[in-house]
Formats: structure tokens, C-alpha cells, sequence
């Protein structure tokens, strides 16, 4: 724990370079973790916080980063949330390889506006350093437009962020990763509105079920569903199975495979 904190006590030494900073916020233990840091290196009159919404994100996640906020930061300025339209561009609905650079780049230039107009001297986000392993296309337009990644910048992974999270009783310290709906979409397949809402649809039928940190992955010839490990043995349990079957075969997503890897 020792380096955790050394590592904390550097991205606080970092943010304070800084006069007024944007933080891109999602809700996520990342991002969390880093406007905790920012508010507690330059206080809230230097912080501003920016959440982009779109059709790619779910009502439960819009939900849920909205009381992420308000539960962990009652002090800080209000968050500011941008409305951006990802499926009226083109390159993004075609869905191929880069599909996540045309996002980010988009989205992150519409934040980066924002945070001009609020007088912010630097728009950052939460990637961290196992993120920057991954070969994420997102992270190019994030190079590409000088947005910083501090908690990258001082080598905190994926474990010790969660560590400190929980250490400093942020209440996503445990919350299961999460990403926007469209990954659910195989690549080269377009994304449509259509498609979008089922998977929205299905995978808030599983969270009622209890199976957080679902995904639903729309194939041609099937949906793959996935649950955290812990939760397959339940999955699998017969009335739990034909539950499931019934209702993806309302939303038409039969047949219906079940990931044994989990998540």
C-alpha cells in the first residue's frame, strides 16, 4: 500500500501544475479516483467536471454515474453534461477497427470546448497505466489532442486504483468495469439506434436478475452473453435459463450462448 500512496501523493504533485482543470468523468473508479485527486490538489473552485451523454450510454449507467457524483463529491461545483450525437457520424456507425478513435476524438474535442469556455487550462481523463497496454484506439485521439492521463502518468494499474478507491471510501471502488454500448456491436457491422436499445434492453433485464457486469454481444449467429465468474453457476440454474431464453426471445436475440470464460 505504501507504493499506492506514493503514487497518489505524486498525482497530487501532478494536478498541481496545473492553475483550473477539466476532468472527463464517466462514472467509472478511474475516472472517480482522478476528480477526487483533483479536488483534493486544487480544491473545487479549480475543478470542472464534464460527463459527455449519448445514445451509447444506458439509462442505468447515466443513472448511476449521476449518483457516483453526487454521493462521493456533495462539495464540488455541479457536473456539467455535454449531449454529442455519435450516430450522425458516419465513420463511427461503420463501426470498423477505429471506431473508437472517431468517438473519442469527437467527444473529447466537444469537451475540450467546454473546458476553454470554463476557462480550464487542461481537459484530462482516467486511462490508467494497464489501459495504455491494451492497443486502445481511443488513446490515439487522446495523444492527438494533448488531453493528459495523469493517472497513467504516475504508473497507477487497474488494481492499486481500485486500492485507493477503496481506501478513500469512494463508493465505485468495487463497481465492475463498464464501457458504452456499442462494443457490444462486432466489428464492420453497422451500430443503429435499433440495435443498441435491445442490448440496453437485454442487459438491463440481466441486472434485474442480478447479474452486474453483464454484457450482451449481438452476433450474426448468436448473443453471447457474459457474467462475472461468480455469478455462472446461478446463470446456468434452470429456471434462471429459461427466464433468460424467454426474454431474449422476446427482443429476438435467440439463440443464446453463455461465455464460460465470465468476466
Amino acid at each position: 500500500m505504501m507504493q499506492n500512496e506514493s503514487k497518489f501523493d505524486l498525482l497530487l504533485q501532478t494536478l498541481r501544475l496545473y492553475r483550473k482543470i477539466a476532468i472527463a468523468f464517466s462514472g467509472g473508479v478511474d475516472s472517480t479516483l482522478l476528480l477526487y485527486a483533483a479536488l483534493k490538489a486544487l480544491g473545487p473552485e479549480n475543478v470542472t467536471t464534464l460527463c459527455a451523454r449519448s445514445t451509447l450510454n444506458s439509462k442505468t449507467s447515466v443513472t448511476g454515474s449521476r449518483m457516483v457524483f453526487q454521493k462521493n463529491f456533495p462539495h464540488a461545483a455541479g457536473m456539467v453534461e455535454i449531449e454529442v450525437s455519435p450516430l450522425s457520424w458516419q465513420d463511427f456507425v461503420a463501426n470498423d477497427k477505429d471506431r473508437c478513435y472517431y468517438c473519442k476524438k469527437r467527444m473529447y474535442s466537444t469537451l475540450q470546448e467546454t473546458s476553454i469556455a470554463a476557462g480550464c487550462t487542461i481537459l484530462a481523463d482516467g486511462t490508467n497505466c494497464d489501459d495504455q497496454k491494451e492497443g486502445r484506439p481511443g488513446l490515439r485521439a487522446v495523444l492527438e489532442l494533448q488531453v493528459i492521463t495523469p493517472l497513467a502518468d504516475v504508473g497507477l494499474t487497474k488494481p492499486e486504483v481500485r486500492r485507493l478507491a477503496r481506501k478513500f471510501s469512494l463508493s465505485n471502488f468495487d463497481l465492475p468495469s463498464n464501457s458504452c454500448l456499442a462494443t457490444r456491436i462486432p466489428e464492420n457491422s453497422p451500430i443503429t439506434e435499433m440495435t443498441l436499445r435491445v442490448v440496453e434492453l437485454a442487459e438491463e433485464f440481466l441486472h434485474n436478475l442480478g447479474f452486474w457486469g453483464c454484457r450482451v454481444r449481438v452476433q450474426q449467429a448468436c448473443t453471447i452473453v457474459e457474467v462475472q465468474k461468480k455469478d455462472i453457476a446461478v446463470f446456468v440454474e434452470p429456471q434462471t435459463r429459461e427466464k433468460v431464453r424467454l426474454r431474449f426471445l422476446e427482443l429476438q436475440l435467440a439463440p443464446v450462448v453463455l461465455s464460460l470464460d465470465g468476466r
